[in-house]
């Protein structure tokens, strides 16, 4: 199955939230994946959501902050020019349209490790103008998006992506006002400060570092720093600025956030390819739409199962015979006994569990799910199944063994427990509801 896009999640947060909790649209697959099931339900449900809209919106919001930053970029580099002198100042040049962004982006870094993905300043200014464009149905879609946190992600990977191509707009604004200025006003580049020689020592340092990714190839696009110091004598030119402020924004502007925008695309997709899908209406809807009923009873004997009471409920094994047969198909024709303190009886039931036949039953009581303990049986048992069908049936008793349906806060544990326990194939089956559903 192809990965989700950010416009499905959305659409299918959307639908979810406005499902009824017990409809099943004709047509759902009730096998495969959870990703795959609920992508078939939502294309079973047909309703167009607002995640074109929404995506198209967050595209819209980016380019017209990006407009903006790349006049604010052009704004910065001539902002830098002195009209008396005709010429540049490189120090104020360097440290508003490079130094400054730069400041931001670890700023930015530094408050993501507290609180990941937001996009920051601009990220947020993003999602606003987003929310704006949307129409109505943008705070409906800001709160399913909080509401699930892969959709969060995905959106806030999605918002950073968008983020770094506008400061990535803004070096180019201000490369292109350095152009501007050299052809059209036919500027020259200067610094001047009251500290001559410490100056240029950091100046040298500055541009050594800077100058680094292309330095070995074009030694050519370096400049001249103590002819271009400004003093009373000077009288223009530093031209040769020029290609090196145009290669440091792009080497260490442009390039940079080109490749964490680059970055956050991928961790998008990586989001978007199989979403988890684990909150409690995603998990509700994943029971519904797998629990499909399994139709009268057999003609025949169905799969021959090995059932395993845990903790010595010993159950009335005669009405739990047709509960087995008609909802799970599966035949019990053997019993044992798990976690108890009987040595023989625990030898005897993993001597069984070597040899089972087609399938096995752990039949466990509903207000006995210790989780850890649950945890370690359904490993041992499973290490023992060798990929056997494995069907744990939780049901209440009374004092004669006859099983009860079980409480509403037990069935909630037991459903909450299976949710948890991803990569172990197992189906949970609740005495009293039809289906058996299969944890991922």
């Amino acid at each position: 199955m192809r990965g989700w896009t950010l416009q499905e999640l959305i659409d299918f947060e959307v639908a979810l939230a406005a499902w009824d909790g017990t409809s099943r649209p004709d047509g759902v697959a009730s096998e495969g994946s959870r990703g795959g099931v609920f992508k078939g339900w939502l294309q079973a449900v047909g309703e167009k959501g607002p995640g074109r809209s929404w995506v198209s919106s967050i595209g819209w919001a980016a380019r017209l902050l990006g407009w903006l930053a790349l006049v604010l970029g052009f704004g910065a580099a001539w902002g830098c020019y002195d009209a008396r002198h005709e010429g540049v100042n490189v120090l104020l040049l360097l440290l508003g349209t490079l130094v400054l962004p730069w400041l931001f982006l670890l700023a930015g870094v530094a408050a993501w490790v507290f609180r990941p993905v937001r996009g920051g300043v601009i990220g947020q200014a993003i999602r606003l103008l987003a929310g704006r464009f949307a129409g109505k149905r943008g705070g409906e879609v800001l709160a399913r998006v909080e509401g699930n946190p892969e959709l969060a992600k995905a959106l806030g990977w999605r918002v950073a992506t968008k983020a770094q191509d506008v400061v990535a707009d803004f070096h180019i604004g201000a490369v292109i006002g350095i152009c501007a200025m050299v052809f059209f006003r036919k500027v020259g580049f200067f610094w001047e400060t009251s500290t001559e020689a410490a100056m240029e020592r950091a100046l040298e340092v500055l541009v050594r570092v800077l100058s680094a990714p292309w330095a070995p190839f074009a030694p050519r696009f370096l400049p001249d720093i103590a002819a271009t110091r400004r003093d009373d004598s000077w009288a223009g030119g530093g031209q040769e600025w020029m290609m090196f402020l145009i290669l440091a924004l792009a080497f260490w502007g442009i390039v940079p956030r080109w490749l964490l925008g680059c970055f956050a695309q991928i961790q998008e997709w990586r989001t978007l390819r199989e979403p988890v899908f684990q909150s409690p209406a995603h998990r509700k809807l994943w029971r519904v739409l797998t629990g499909v009923r399994r139709g009268g009873e057999p003609e025949g004997p169905a799969d021959g199962a090995l059932v395993i009471d845990l903790g010595g409920i010993s159950p009335d094994r005669e009405a739990l015979r047709p509960v087995f047969l008609r909802h799970l198909r599966m035949n019990p024709v053997a019993w044992e006994t798990l976690d108890v303190l009987d040595a023989g009886r625990e030898a005897a039931a993993r001597a069984a569990l070597e040899k089972a036949p087609a399938g096995i039953i752990l039949l466990a009581e509903g207000w006995s799910l210790a989780p850890r303990r649950m945890e370690e049986t359904l490993k041992k048992v499973l290490d023992a199944a060798g990929g056997r069908r494995l069907v744990v049936h939780v049901a209440d008793f009374e004092k004669d063994g006859r099983p009860v349906a079980v409480k509403p806060e037990e069935r909630a544990a037991w459903e909450a427990f299976a949710d948890g326990q991803k990569g172990r194939d197992f189906e949970l089956s609740i005495h009293g509801e039809e289906p058996a559903w299969k944890a991922e």
